[in-house]
C-alpha cells in the first residue's frame, strides 16, 4: 500500500510551499498532499505540477486548500532517476554584489535574497562557488539566517569567496 505523505505549509511564506512540493517530486515520490493557505501558492504549485508531470487536485476550505499531486507516468521518472542519477555541484558560480534583491523596499530585497539563497540551498541544482563583493559581504558577516545557509552550502562542498577588500571598507574585518 503506498502511503502518501501529507505537508502542511499553512502560513509558510513564498517560496517555501514550493520547495516543500519541488523536495517530494525530486525525491520521485508517486503521490502526495501539500496544504497551503493563499491562492498565490496554489497558482505556483500548479505550474510547478504541470512543469513536473504530475497532475493535481484541489480541494477548498475556508482556511486552505489541500491540493494532491500524482505522478503521470511512475516510469518515465524512475527511468529519469536512473539516467540522470543525484544532482549534486553544478558547474556554474553566483555572484552576490549587494545585500538586497531587486528594487524598492529595502527590507524586501532583504527577504527576497534570503529566500533566494535558501531555495539555492535545498535544490538539487548547486553553485559550485558563491562569491560575495560589495555590500554583498554583510550576507557573511551580519546577517544570522544568511550566515547559516552560506556555512550549510559550504558544508555541501560550495566554495564561499568573501572579498577581503570590501570586508575592510564596510569594517567587518
Amino acid at each position: 500500500m503506498n502511503m502518501q505523505n501529507h505537508i502542511d505549509a499553512t502560513n509558510k511564506a513564498c517560496p517555501i510551499p514550493f520547495m516543500l512540493a519541488k523536495k517530494e517530486i525530486d525525491a520521485h515520490a508517486s503521490s502526495f498532499i501539500i496544504a497551503v493557505d493563499n491562492k498565490g501558492a496554489v497558482e505556483n504549485l500548479k505550474r510547478l505540477a504541470q512543469a513536473s508531470s504530475y497532475s493535481i487536485s484541489i480541494e477548498e476550505s475556508e482556511q486552505n486548500y489541500l491540493i494532491t499531486f500524482k505522478s503521470v507516468n511512475e516510469k518515465k521518472v524512475v527511468k529519469e532517476v536512473e539516467e540522470k542519477g543525484n544532482k549534486t555541484l553544478q558547474d556554474w558560480v553566483l555572484f552576490i554584489g549587494k545585500d538586497t534583491m531587486g528594487e524598492g523596499a529595502e527590507e524586501l530585497g532583504k527577504n527576497l535574497l534570503r529566500m533566494f539563497l535558501y531555495t539555492i540551498n535545498v535544490s538539487n541544482n548547486l553553485p559550485t562557488h558563491i562569491v560575495c563583493m560589495n555590500s554583498g559581504v554583510y550576507l557573511a558577516t551580519v546577517d544570522n539566517q544568511t550566515i547559516a545557509t552560506l556555512r550549510s552550502l559550504q558544508e555541501k562542498g560550495v566554495t564561499i569567496t568573501v572579498c577581503g577588500t570590501c570586508l575592510d571598507f564596510y569594517h567587518q574585518v
